[in-house]
């Protein structure tokens, strides 16, 4: 609801966006939702990406462009990392960074040309 209604104020503005970056995947369907009722066509007229790459991302009907966060090997390596230090308090502590990725999929091109 809450991209819905954000997405549908924001391309109600004079200078309408080609693209819409959302807060995460649900937002993206909100918005997905608020540019066909407005009568846009995703991607012709607007690109849309979410953020998480939960299955709502992957649903065929949906296939939401969206940025793979890795929350699986997060989680994994943060578990592990929990393990490691319960079996040794002494461990120090480690930093981990992960990448994320963009799962191109069909909601986002190259915007039109104005001229």
């Amino acid at each position: 609801e809450g991209g819905y209604r954000a997405t549908v104020r924001l391309l109600g503005a004079p200078h309408r966006p080609t693209a819409v970056f959302a807060f995460n995947d649900m937002a993206g369907v909100g918005a997905l939702s608020a540019a066909e009722e407005l009568g846009l066509r995703v991607p012709d007229d607007l690109s849309l990406v979410g953020y998480d790459n939960t299955y709502l991302a992957r649903l065929r009907h949906l296939w939401l462009t969206t940025v793979d966060n890795a929350n699986h090997d997060i989680g994994r390596r943060a578990a592990r990392r929990l393990l490691d230090r319960i079996a040794d308090p002494t461990r120090p502590a480690e930093v981990a960074l992960t990448a994320p990725a963009l799962e191109v999929r069909g909601t986002t091109a190259s915007p039109r040309s104005t001229n």
